[in-house]
């Protein structure tokens, strides 16, 4: 019997500060801006007062708890859960894999936890997040290309382009519409209101600061496919109980113009329609964040909408574990065959 081969699986996310003391928070936002400034001009003295503003400002508003994102640990946990799947499956007689949670802005950070694992028999990098862009798969792409020898890259597999996957749409369908159904008997008292859904994506920048095109891959092709193709999957669903659903953006509104409507846009929109019940899902994110958690709260307060509940994002359920396993397996499977 032949030995197992040994992969090293590891969730490339994006990284986030699991408190909120201005140290740990300020690394991040300087690591994220360091990342950032590959791609687009932002002088060093501009990374410093954003870093320094918004740490302080998540230390004032959040002081009473002292928590912060639960990104990184929900993203453990995916790690967690997709290891004992992978340990379960018939593959695990073929292979020995070790999963990793890895992250560009906060440790452990990705490019050691991809040197770590570099005498394995294979790597599988999954990019966690829906569309890919310049800051997130292509820097790792990048980082793959300089450190590695063309026979070193033919045992590195990464799994990205979630946008163009169908299995995705079907996955995000079956998981909506069962927590919209769960939030619609807890709020019995509503169901005769107009339903919303409001569908979360990361905003991407569409024009720089001069009104140009940016000079980089922002992922907005991806995101307009991405955006429009799951309106019409979840519009054509029979299991729909929403009266409208709307995309809606999560902008930075820094250097340029970046895609709408904007979150901002939406609340002033619904600023006279107390009567609507509002369900908001961050489909554009596989794990929740900073940028998803208090989205309902937000639009309670800048709005006249009464009812909103946030639907979690995908994070370590056991469909979108079995999904990933079933890429991750695939990919283990290809490398092996190639070599």
């Amino acid at each position: 019997m032949q030995p197992k081969k040994k992969i090293a699986v590891i969730l490339a996310a994006h990284g986030e500060a699991e408190t909120t003391r201005f140290l740990e928070n300020y690394r991040v936002t300087r690591q994220t801006l360091g990342h950032a400034s590959q791609v687009m001009p932002i002088p060093g003295a501009l990374q410093l007062t954003i870093a320094v503003s918004s740490s302080l400002k998540k230390l004032i508003r959040f002081r009473p708890n002292g928590e912060g994102s639960p990104h990184n640990r929900i993203t453990r946990d995916q790690v967690g859960a997709l290891q004992q799947l992978l340990d379960d499956l018939p593959s695990a007689t073929q292979f020995d894999f070790e999963v990793y949670a890895a992250f560009s802005a906060s440790p452990p950070y990705v490019e050691h936890v991809i040197e770590h694992t570099r005498a394995f028999d294979a790597q599988v990098i999954v990019s966690m997040s829906p569309i890919d862009n310049t800051l997130s798969c292509g820097l790792l792409c990048s980082y793959l290309a300089a450190s590695r020898s063309r026979e070193e890259l033919g045992k590195v597999k990464v799994i990205s382009r979630f946008w163009s996957d169908e299995r995705v749409y079907s996955l995000y369908c079956d998981y909506l519409f069962e927590h919209s159904s769960l939030q619609c008997r807890m709020r019995s008292a509503v169901k005769d209101e107009e339903r919303v859904l409001l569908l979360l994506f990361h905003g991407t920048l569409v024009k720089d600061s001069k009104g140009d095109p940016p000079l980089f891959r922002t992922g907005y092709d991806e995101t307009m496919r991405f955006a429009e193709r799951l309106q019409d999957v979840l519009l054509g669903d029979t299991r729909n109980p929403y009266g409208r659903i709307i995309t809606v953006y999560l902008n930075h509104n820094v250097g340029g113009e970046w895609t709408r409507p904007s979150f901002e846009e939406v609340s002033e929109m619904l600023k006279e329609e107390s009567s609507v019940a509002v369900d908001l899902f961050g489909c554009g994110y596989f794990a929740d964040g900073n940028e998803t958690i208090h989205r309902a709260g937000e639009l309670m307060n800048s709005s006249s909408v009464i009812k909103a509940k946030s639907i979690p994002c995908l994070n370590c359920t056991p469909a979108f574990t079995g999904y990933l396993a079933s890429r991750v397996t695939d990919a283990a499977r290809q490398i092996m065959n190639w070599r």
